[in-house]
């Protein structure tokens, strides 16, 4: 009896203590290993991005020379009787690149003209012909859509020719070379290929003529109408 106790004592411990199987039919599931943390050498390098043009693309009109016409016509007043019309034309060249800046070539004609009576002889007309031919620089300050401001300074030879009549002598043409120096601005309205324009500006210049006090310079103004040219 004492033997058959201890063998059913030592037969339940070794059943409890051995491992449970796991049932007929089935697989015993192993763990999931951890997912592996992606390293900078292993993860794919970006493809290289193309570097941005360094140069932008310019419009069409900067690429290429410009050019308008203009005509002009107004009065200039110089003292006393050196007053009188005068007429203008300008022709502005904008080469590429330069932006708010340009060159006019502008040939001009004012005419400051009066009479006298001279007692016991007659009436005696003097008339003073100025044909300015200038190189003016053109920058421009305000750029909108319908409104233009432009700054104009130039310089250039000046040709004077006097003309004087009387019914008591003969008739007499006199010229002179001297020179010209203007300053002024110009306001602008462009409409398209047509531009609309206001030119003020003062001239200081000298061309000497013997016996003839005449100046065809001083305070200048011109209304004007300026075409794009294609």
């Amino acid at each position: 009896m004492r033997w058959f106790a201890l063998l059913f004592l030592l037969c339940s411990t070794a059943a409890v203590a051995a491992p449970e199987s796991p049932p007929r039919g089935t697989s015993r599931k192993k763990p999931k290993a951890p997912p592996r943390e992606a390293s900078p050498e292993s993860s794919p390098r970006p493809a290289p991005t193309k570097p941005a043009e360094e140069k932008e693309t310019k419009p069409a009109e900067e690429k290429e020379l410009r050019y308008s016409l203009a005509l002009a016509g107004g009065a200039f007043y110089g003292g006393g009787f050196n007053r009188g019309p005068q007429g203008s034309v300008q022709l502005t060249l904008t080469p590429p690149g330069w932006g708010r800046f340009s060159i006019d070539v502008e040939l001009g004609w004012r005419l400051a003209r009066f009479q006298s009576n001279v007692p016991g002889a007659g009436v005696g007309v003097s008339a003073m012909h100025s044909l300015p031919l200038l190189a003016v620089g053109r920058m421009n300050l305000v750029k909108m859509k319908y409104l233009g401001v432009d700054v104009r300074v130039g310089v250039g030879p000046l040709l004077v020719l006097h003309h004087l009549s009387s019914n008591f002598s003969e008739s007499s043409v006199r010229s002179a070379l001297g020179w010209e120096l203007l300053a002024g601005a110009q306001l602008r309205f462009p409409l398209g290929a047509i531009e609309p324009f206001l030119d003020g500006r003062v001239g200081l210049g000298e061309a000497y003529i013997p016996f003839v006090t005449g100046r065809s310079t001083g305070v200048q103004g011109l209304l004007g109408v300026r075409y794009h040219l294609p």
